[in-house]
């Protein structure tokens, strides 16, 4: 995949990841304000889960912010230099 191709596939699966950091963090809330008499420990371990999931998530998203900075570069670099 070239480098322009791939930028444009890091952008979307960026807009998705943070689509789904948005979903997750609006059912964390629920979870958070619900005072439904849940199992506690049910509740904390969905809260948990959440969590981890958001975390996850967020590692993504870096980790796709990192690719699309190093493509980014190299890409000016192959221009100045060819």
């Amino acid at each position: 995949m070239d480098t322009t191709n791939r930028l444009a596939a890091i952008a979307t699966e960026m807009g998705q990841v943070q689509n789904e950091i948005q979903e997750r963090r609006r059912a964390l809330n629920f979870l958070l304000r619900s005072v439904r008499t849940i199992d506690p420990a049910v509740k904390e371990a969905r809260i948990r889960a959440a969590r981890e999931r958001i975390e996850g998530l967020e590692e993504r998203l870096q980790a796709l912010r990192a690719e699309q900075e190093a493509l980014i570069v190299q890409l000016a670099f192959d221009q100045k230099y060819h």
